[in-house]
């Protein structure tokens, strides 16, 4: 009987967008959870309790068995009561769809409200804000992977994991089924508009994410690169970020600095070339069996074109993964990627994949929690790995 054990948890749950329908898959690693004390439901301590070390049990739930307090709303405000600015002064518009802190509305009455709330309607004369959890009346599935099993039951107060692991998703899918206005004038602004090689120029070799998470996302890209396949590393570096032993045909990267794709020991061939400049990527139509893009989407400028182009690359029916953690280079990030929450970029990196009109069967998956590894600089300072969000489409 495990009383004890590392777990995967995970949420498995849909939405709807314009284009159809997407699947989220958002996980969190639960270490030495307590299977008997930790706040979870009863259906699934029954079934954890006889679970084996590799395991995985599943059951249906609802928001309420996840979190105490799903939120309240809609709600219809003044418009006045909006009161964000840009560090310069400038009034902030807010856009459907998105979600802002609510203490951006000093003046209202915010008795129920979540700490992030959803603008789903906005005018010169006022706003509606639903400030329900953005997992309201979705039919969600709820899994627990025995990762491994422990011994000895610590004295600690009772965790609550799933409220954790409820803590952003939902974030991701679009309001009734509707578009989410992301862009104004200024969304790709960047603190650093000198051209791109020029700041890419310096070799940078060193590992972006920590071990953890490189292992994280090289599990995702396994998932979509076919045993055989010739795969095209958008935006590369020194590393790929691709699974130990990942079997392939041939992997090509495509970036700016040509010193550090030379020390990438993946990579089959290299071409240097600058996205935000050039309107078409260098190779053929339909050469690659899959695409993979790391930590690096947030520096596109036009980033529908590029994918676009991406799905131009691929064979019918190969998947391009798009991965990314909460980190970035400052002078290059563009000024949207900043005000969004990890789940909210996530909806933007789908939006873009919908817009460009080159994929379809998109899915995003989020993993948190992992402890951090021994041998990362920041052991000491941050406990849990960095964490991993991804989004997966089709080529039409």
């Amino acid at each position: 009987m495990v009383e004890r054990a590392d777990l995967l948890l995970s949420l498995d749950w849909e939405s709807a967008t314009p284009a159809g329908r997407v699947r989220h898959l958002d996980s969190l690693f639960a270490g030495g959870a307590d299977i008997e004390k930790d706040i979870f439901p009863d259906a699934l301590k029954s079934a954890l309790a006889a679970a084996a070390p590799g395991q995985t049990v599943a059951i249906p739930v609802t928001l309420e068995d996840l979190v105490m307090h799903p939120g309240v709303g809609p709600v219809t405000l003044p418009r006045a009561e909006f009161a964000a600015r840009y560090a310069d002064g400038t009034p902030l518009e807010p856009k459907p769809g998105r979600f802002y802190p609510a203490n951006w509305f000093p003046d209202s009455d915010r008795r129920g409200w979540l700490p992030t709330v959803r603008c789903t309607a906005a005018s010169a004369m006022g706003l509606t804000v639903d400030a329900r959890h953005p997992l309201a009346d979705r039919p969600l599935n709820l899994s627990a992977k025995v990762v491994g099993s422990l011994s000895d039951p610590t004295d600690l107060m009772p965790i609550d994991w799933l409220s954790d692991l409820a803590a952003g998703p939902g974030m991701q899918a679009c309001h009734a089924g509707q578009p989410t206005e992301f862009l104004d004038d200024e969304s790709y602004r960047r603190p650093d508009e000198a051209p791109d090689p020029q700041f890419y120029a310096p070799a940078r070799i060193v590992a972006h994410i920590d071990s953890r998470a490189q292992r994280t996302v090289g599990a995702v890209y396994a998932e979509i690169i076919p045993k055989d396949g010739r795969v095209l590393d958008l935006m590369s570096s020194v590393h790929s970020n691709l699974a130990d032993g990942q079997r392939m045909g041939a992997c090509f990267g495509l970036g700016l600095n040509e010193q550090e794709m030379a020390e990438n020991p993946v990579l089959d061939g290299a071409v240097l070339a600058d996205l935000n400049t050039e309107r078409a990527i260098p190779f053929a139509d339909g050469s690659f069996d899959a695409a993979v893009c790391t930590v690096s989407i947030d520096y596109l400028t036009d980033p529908v074109r590029t994918v676009g182009e991406v799905a131009r690359l691929l064979k019918p029916g190969a998947a391009f993964a798009v991965g990314f953690s909460n980190r970035w280079f400052p002078p290059k990030v563009t000024r949207l990627w900043t005000q969004l929450n990890p789940f909210e970029q996530m909806a933007l990196v789908v939006q873009y994949m919908e817009t460009s009109g080159g994929f379809t069967d998109i899915e995003t998956r989020s993993f948190r929690g992992y402890p951090r590894p021994m041998d990362d600089p920041y052991y000491k300072q941050i406990t849990t790995s960095d964490p991993i969000f991804a989004v997966i489409g089709r080529a039409l």
